[in-house]
């Protein structure tokens, strides 16, 4: 009898623990956004409740969000779409939009609230009282985000509507307090933290979407659809609609791997690049951790773009080079989502990583027609070309890597520095290291830094716990001492 008491309180603690840990998982210490919106003629009308979790040391008085989209507005300080594409971008010359807040409350009860920001792109929030490490404040927004007719990652277009940066997004915590983005037109000026998402969105049937979450339910009503979504760890949630849309998809493992294409000779061609260098990837670095896995064709002017579990990749490139910016913006699931990083003060550290992943993506897969050698020796060509360029027209380049988005003077500077320089520097950290200890490297750096924001000096960490003696390499590179 004695015996099976004791069975008996076992399975009580057991369990008792096991609804302890799961619970705690359930509430996950995290912070989350549950969006309820709904998209008709260029408008998106929203709700989204944010609970915002604080896993920093300090305490906050006020949340900050970023409005990306108020940068489209009439008389911005800043254009994020640069000079040399605004005629390309803009479908009905120069159409603007902007992100109303309608209201804000805190318990149910409406706050005072502020648009500001270097450029009225900060919507900040006072709490009613501080919230100090591991609590959570919670507030409600009521928002409109009205969108330009404009080719970029929010916009209606000919083909499609793009909903990226269409909601207020919390500010990325920088040394323990909310840094603040300007939307510049070089590079990805975006930071934020993982958090999970729980998204209902509605729209008119004919729309087929593209949504970065698993789609867990959905139900229609008098001609429109009201999808459910649900994506966590993610740094962002974003969306494409079209009623052009084809799509296929498959299986790998337990992702689904989609793609919504249109017009498309070969899709399946398409399906297959991203299908292997998911799977790839999650070999080399870590397993995919996402439910799904989408690939959109849409309108856009820089090849493409990565959101949590969805990119974009342009309408307008041939085939090898679709192939190849998919495997790309591929790479940036797990350089960027899973291993963020301030992508304004640091944006070499993903861009170069997922350059350098394409090279290691066609070395294992020889069936696309490139080689290692071949490709940085592309990359070599391509920045001594620019450093030339540079020298003639301006009298200098400057090489350096460890800059700030706006400290770069065009796109073609940010190009070669972020995405050209920093590929070609880890091909020769490889043949300086060996692969052993370059691989090791790397992986130490996911490891160490997932789900979290890596900096240059913990890339260099990671190596050198590894046991390659790169920190004088590194340095050389991020300097612009070195010799190309």
């Amino acid at each position: 009898m004695r015996k099976k008491l004791f069975s008996f309180l076992a399975a009580i603690l057991l369990i008792s623990a096991l609804i302890t840990v799961y619970g705690c998982k359930s509430a996950r210490n995290i912070t989350a956004y549950e969006i309820d919106c709904e998209y008709a003629d260029g408008v998106v009308f929203g709700t989204e409740k944010v609970s915002f979790y604080n896993s920093t040391d300090n305490a906050f008085k006020e949340l900050k969000f970023n409005l990306f989209a108020n940068a489209f507005r009439d008389g911005a300080k800043y254009s994020p779409v640069s000079a040399q594409y605004n005629y390309q971008a803009y479908i009905f010359f120069n159409d603007t939009a902007t992100t109303e807040i309608n209201a804000v409350r805190i318990d149910g009860e409406d706050v005072e609230f502020t648009v500001g920001g270097e450029d009225m792109n900060i919507l900040c929030v006072p709490l009613k009282s501080e919230v100090f490490p591991n609590e959570r404040a919670t507030v409600e927004i009521e928002f409109k985000t009205n969108l330009a007719k404009v080719i970029a990652r929010t916009g209606v277009n000919g083909d499609t509507v793009n909903l990226a940066n269409f909601y207020p997004i919390l500010c990325g915590i920088e040394n323990g307090a909310f840094y603040e983005c300007v939307y510049y037109a070089n590079g990805d000026p975006f930071f934020s933290e993982p958090a999970d998402y729980t998204v209902n969105f509605t729209r008119d049937k004919k729309y087929v979407v593209a949504a970065s979450g698993a789609l867990t339910s959905e139900t229609e009503t008098d001609g429109k659809i009201s999808s459910h979504y649900e994506l966590k760890d993610a740094r962002s949630f974003a969306l494409v609609l079209s009623d052009k849309f084809e799509v296929i998809s498959e299986k790998s493992g337990d992702t689904e791997i989609i793609y919504y294409g249109y017009g498309d000779e070969n899709p399946e061609e398409i399906l297959l690049t991203a299908r292997q260098s998911l799977e790839f990837f999650a070999d080399k670095w870590g397993k995919y951790p996402f439910k799904t896995y989408s690939v959109v064709k849409t309108p856009f002017l820089q090849g493409g773009m990565e959101f949590t579990a969805l990119s974009f990749v342009s309408s307008d490139l041939e085939s090898a080079a679709f192939k190849e910016v998919t495997v790309h913006e591929t790479a940036h699931q797990w350089w960027q989502t899973v291993v963020g990083n301030n992508e304004i003060e640091h944006p070499f550290i993903d861009e170069g990583l997922a350059e350098y992943s394409v090279v290691l993506f066609y070395e294992a897969h020889p069936e696309y027609g490139y080689t290692r050698e071949n490709l940085i020796k592309s990359a070599e060509q391509t920045y001594k070309v620019y450093c030339s360029v540079y020298n003639k027209i301006v009298g200098k380049v400057n090489t350096a890597m460890t800059r700030a988005v706006p400290e770069f003077t065009s796109e073609y500077e940010y190009v070669n520095i972020s995405y050209v320089k920093a590929c070609i520097m880890y091909d020769y950290l490889r043949q300086t290291v060996g692969d052993a200890k370059f691989f090791a490297g790397l992986k130490r750096f996911y490891d160490e830094n997932a789900y979290k924001t890596a900096t240059p000096e913990s890339l260099v960490g990671a190596f050198e716990r590894a046991g390659a003696n790169s920190n004088g390499f590194f340095q050389s590179f991020f300097d612009g001492t070195v010799i190309i």
